[in-house]
């Protein structure tokens, strides 16, 4: 494989222009921008020698130099409780979903999660992007960790595998500890997502009319009550 050409499609023109999806090197944190690349330290007898510091870390530098990032497309504050939550963003109450291309919150039960939470509410946040890759490779799906550190203590964003050949969502997932209230800001880095591949990557976004955005939110046509992707492909075989 030569190249993974990444076509991702909004039909918010704000969104498109402001927020777009792009390669993970134009979202390095600006804390570890300023850390030195070299520290000066002083051994037990007394010779001072330079250090590397992380930002001579090769597992950080060829993170940032893989995959691509999903920012945050409007600021939002997520309050929850012992049993829900409630959240507000600029679109919040307004069809945000349908009418401004992304905002919806959703929430999975704890009985689907197995009762393995306890102390957290699962939290889902709409992506107003729709993405499709013809190859079918696989991309590991995950938070920014290193650009969100501000969030550590309240958030998860839970990891997966997918492939935007089969489906195109790029939804967030987390889970945030019970009674908190977490304020996101616009275009925080919250998705990092790598290809399981060392093909170039090329990320290409598209401004789509609504037609086209809702024909090709209608591909991924739920039919079913349980396991509709698999049901889906196995009739298109």
């Amino acid at each position: 494989m030569k190249e993974i050409i990444l076509d991702c499609y909004t039909s918010n023109a704000g969104i498109h222009d402001l927020f777009p999806i792009s390669l993970a090197k134009k979202h390095i944190p600006q804390w570890f921008k300023n850390i030195p690349s070299t520290l000066q330290q002083t051994n037990e007898f007394g010779v001072k020698q330079d250090i590397s510091t992380l930002k001579r870390c090769d597992g950080f530098t060829k993170l940032y130099n893989s995959g691509w990032v999903m920012p945050l497309w409007s600021d939002m504050i997520i309050e929850t409780s012992d049993d829900s939550y409630r959240y507000s963003n600029i679109h919040a109450g307004i069809n945000a979903i349908d009418d401004f291309g992304g905002g919806t919150i959703e929430c999975h039960s704890t009985e689907q999660l197995g009762n393995e939470f306890e102390n957290y509410v699962h939290i889902k946040i709409l992506a107003p992007w729709l993405l499709r890759e013809k190859t079918g490779v696989n991309f590991y799906f995950s938070g920014n960790t290193w650009a969100i550190k501000q969030h550590w203590e309240d958030i998860n964003i839970l990891p997966g595998i997918l492939n935007f050949k089969d489906q195109c969502n790029a939804h967030i997932n987390m889970l945030i500890k019970k009674n908190r209230r977490v304020e996101l800001e616009h275009n925080t880095p919250l998705i990092y997502c790598i290809p399981l591949s060392e093909a170039n990557l090329e990320i290409k976004n598209h401004l789509a009319t609504d037609q086209e955005y809702k024909h090709l939110k209608q591909s991924m046509y739920g039919f079913s009550f349980t396991g509709s992707l698999k049901k889906r492909l196995k009739l298109k075989k």
